[in-house]
């Protein structure tokens, strides 16, 4: 004889469905939302992963990683994370601060050979927050350049041209972002952890969260599933020609996919990686001399968008990864549309905000 549900069991049928229907239609506005913003920013490829109170709760990957070979973009593609890298040297520099081989107030020349005269009134504090006085992204690294660009850099090489550049303040005085402090930075974890850059992030970071797509800048290396990178040259897409070896790119060097980053980020909030007095030291706005404060912390962004809290931060290669601490909701887009030499109208980032306004009801108005 045919059995038919009692009541209560359609009941709670009926009460699930629309709940289901609701997810499934929040999940929509998001696909949708990015796949409209991808044709009119004309992006190639990208993943993205939402975190939710711990929990991964969205990961996917749409348009192409190599527009050559057609090649999909899954969650498992690698991606050029460029500045999102500086978070990584950032908490590598807390975790030794936390083993007591580095202090925050320490001066750089204390780590750094034969360091110029005009960098004794820098610390360690002022490197992590781009408050030392060193020369912007623009004009940083410049004797490096002069008869035009190489195909690899030495740390010798960058170090020697860092000493170079002009100061452009006093230490404390001001903010200005600077990838010659992000390099020294990365002088700074070798000389004080005795490792190499890549090998420390490898053995504290990567191995023991389980991060096994992620690593750091090899350009000889076969790297599985990495994404081609491209920017735009009169409104078509062209080929970035991001190709120079750099022996210490502690500024821009890691590689990684949305997968190993929501690793990493449900590890950093669960204090797993460096304590909660660390990571509320890297999520403080930096104070200038002057007592003002600077929305930048240790690597990371320090914002409010309309009362939620956001820490974030971008790379050039298209990047974005943003925290909403007190919603916790975390968003990490990844793009393979980045901006190079004479690039215009290039556009992959405010994208985590709009999925994150997908999940927060009132983050716009």
């Amino acid at each position: 004889m045919k059995r038919f549900p009692s009541f209560a069991i359609l009941a709670s049928l009926l009460m699930y469905m629309p709940a289901q229907s609701s997810a499934a239609g929040q999940i929509d506005k998001v696909d949708e939302y990015i796949q409209v913003e991808m044709q009119r920013r004309q992006v190639p490829g990208l993943a993205l992963v939402v975190i939710k109170n711990g929990e991964v709760i969205k990961v996917k990957g749409y348009g192409l990683a190599n527009l050559e070979h057609d090649v999909p973009v899954i969650p498992d593609t690698v991606f050029e994370l460029a500045s999102l890298t500086k978070q990584f040297t950032a908490t590598a520099i807390m975790l030794m601060v936390e083993e007591g081989r580095v202090k925050l107030d320490d001066p750089i020349s204390q780590y750094l050979p034969n360091s110029p005269d005009r960098w004794k009134g820098i610390t360690i504090r002022h490197l992590l927050t781009h408050t030392g006085g060193l020369a912007s992204l623009e004009n940083g690294f410049k004797s490096l350049y002069e008869g035009g660009g190489r195909t690899g850099y030495s740390t010798a090489q960058m170090y020697e041209a860092a000493t170079l550049d002009p100061m452009s303040f006093t230490p404390g005085d001001r903010w200005q972002y600077s990838d010659v402090g992000y390099f020294l930075l990365g002088m700074v974890i070798e000389k004080a952890s005795g490792k190499r850059y890549r090998d420390f992030l490898q053995e504290r970071f990567f191995d023991p969260l389980g991060m096994t797509s992620t690593s750091v800048l090899d350009q000889w290396a076969i790297v599985k599933n990495r994404a081609a990178g491209y920017t735009l040259r009169n409104g078509q897409l062209i080929n970035i020609r991001r190709v120079a070896q750099v022996e210490l790119p502690s500024h821009y060097g890691v590689f990684s996919t949305v997968r190993d980053l929501a690793k990493w980020d449900t590890a950093l909030a669960a204090g797993r990686v460096v304590k909660e007095s660390s990571l509320v030291a890297m999520w403080t706005p930096v104070k200038l001399n002057s007592g003002r404060s600077y929305p930048y912390g240790f690597g990371w962004e320090i914002n409010k968008k309309l009362g939620h809290r956001m820490i974030t931060h971008t790379g050039i290669t298209g990047t974005e990864y943003t925290r909403f601490p007190d919603d916790k909701l975390t968003v990490i887009v990844l793009t393979n549309l980045g901006v190079h030499v004479g690039a215009k109208g290039v556009n992959a980032w405010g994208l985590t905000t709009g999925v994150a306004g997908r999940y927060i009801p009132d983050l716009f108005f």
